[in-house]
C-alpha cells in the first residue's frame, strides 16, 4: 500500500487544477493581457519537470499557471502583482499501478524536488506588467 505525503496530494491538486485552467481557456492572449516567459532553476540546474502558478495577490484577476520543461516556461496571464508556487518532482522508480496483477501497466514512483518554500509556503511575488516579461527564479534546495 502506498501513502501520499501532503505535498504529493498538494501537486496532484495543482496538476488538476492547471488542466482546468487550460482546458476552459482561461488566459487566452488578448490586449488586456501579458505574456510572460521564465526560467527556473534548482541547484544552478534547469528544473527538469514541473509547475508554476501565479496567483493574484489583490484576488480580482484570474489565477493562471503551466508547465515547466527544460527550466523553462511561457504562458499568457493577467497583469499585476502574483503570488508565484512552484513544483517539481523527478522520477525515482516505477511499480505496477495494481499491486498483485502481473499484466498491470507500469507507472512513475515521483519524488517531490521543491522545498515547500518555493509552493506551500511560498512568499515569492512578481509584478506582471502588460506587454512581455520575463522573470528567472534561482531556487535553491537548502
Amino acid at each position: 500500500m502506498t501513502t501520499s505525503s501532503p505535498r504529493s496530494v498538494y501537486f496532484l491538486s495543482l496538476s488538476s487544477t492547471l488542466l482546468l485552467l487550460l482546458a476552459t481557456g482561461c488566459g487566452s492572449a488578448d490586449d488586456s493581457n501579458a505574456r510572460l516567459t521564465g526560467a527556473v532553476t534548482l541547484d544552478n540546474q534547469p528544473l527538469k519537470n514541473g509547475s508554476i502558478t501565479f496567483l493574484p495577490i489583490d484576488g480580482k484577476s484570474a489565477t493562471a499557471g503551466t508547465t515547466i520543461e527544460n527550466g523553462e516556461f511561457m504562458l499568457v496571464i493577467p497583469p499585476g502583482k502574483k503570488k508565484v508556487e512552484i513544483v517539481g518532482t523527478k522520477v525515482v522508480g516505477q511499480r505496477r499501478a495494481y499491486e498483485g496483477d502481473a499484466n498491470s501497466p507500469m507507472v512513475d514512483i515521483t519524488e517531490d524536488i521543491v522545498p515547500t518554500r518555493y509552493n506551500v509556503q511560498s512568499d515569492i511575488t512578481v509584478d506582471v506588467t502588460s506587454g512581455e516579461n520575463h522573470e528567472v527564479f534561482a531556487l535553491t534546495s537548502n
